[in-house]
């Protein structure tokens, strides 16, 4: 079987930079046979119209192109207690524009926020599936070693979420997601002594393999929305 593979620029932002240089930088990885697109890691903040333009155009070639949005939150009050440095609309708007020029959108949420409950993890999903998008990456609060979260941990001002938590919550926005979205991630890892807490975090399977349990049990993805290939815009309380 021939195999195919999207190029992935991950690390950091991915998009800051002259557009000459993103342009010699993507067209480096473009120019093998093997690979059909390209993944671009960002914020939401970080997009100009002549990055949108450029990966535009590779779509036009028959490239598949995703832009990766690390939201994180759709809460104001998060975003700004976490230092993000953009709120909602600005992702809100960066979607729009992109998708509506054939790029294909992953939205990066983080589950275990402070002071961040389901309820709210569900309102974030539900505002994300309202504007529009392709994917999904789903993963627990990492607190690691040299952040500020690192300090309020230490200091016992902030727990990470347990697995039950990233379970209960996970697996329903799971659900409640339709099938036509695709989830790239559900669960990441990082190791000590990087990792602080949670421990869980350690083993990116576990997770995996648990939300794989939950799921098989509850339902699969789409299963608590009217069409699972449809999104209903719920009435948020």
């Amino acid at each position: 079987m021939l195999k195919k593979y999207l190029a992935y620029f991950q690390a950091y932002t991915s998009t800051y930079a002259e557009v000459q240089v993103l342009k010699n930088m993507y067209e480096e990885a473009l120019k093998y046979a093997d690979i059909v697109g390209l993944c671009v890691g960002t914020r939401p903040d970080c997009v100009p119209d002549s990055v949108l333009d450029l990966l535009a155009g590779y779509v036009k070639q028959g490239y598949e192109i995703w832009l990766e949005l690390g939201l994180q939150t759709a809460h104001d009050h998060t975003l700004k207690r976490i230092n993000r440095g953009h709120d909602f609309a600005v992702y809100d708007e960066i979607t729009r524009r992109a998708r509506a020029l054939g790029i294909k959108v992953c939205t990066h949420l983080i589950v275990g926020l402070p002071n961040e409950s389901k309820q709210d993890n569900l309102i974030t999903l539900d505002k994300v599936l309202a504007t529009g998008t392709d994917g999904i990456k789903l993963h627990g609060l990492h607190i690691v070693e040299g952040s500020t979260m690192a300090k309020a941990w230490r200091a016992g001002r902030l727990e990470a979420p347990t697995l039950e938590f990233y379970l209960d919550v996970a697996s329903e926005m799971i659900r409640r997601t339709p099938a036509t979205i695709i989830f790239h991630r559900v669960s990441s890892s990082a190791r000590r002594p990087t990792l602080l807490s949670p421990l869980w975090c350690e083993n990116r399977w576990l997770a995996m393999t648990e939300l794989g349990r939950v799921l098989t049990k509850e339902g699969s993805q789409g299963s608590l929305t009217p069409n699972p290939f449809i999104y209903h815009k719920p009435v948020l309380k």
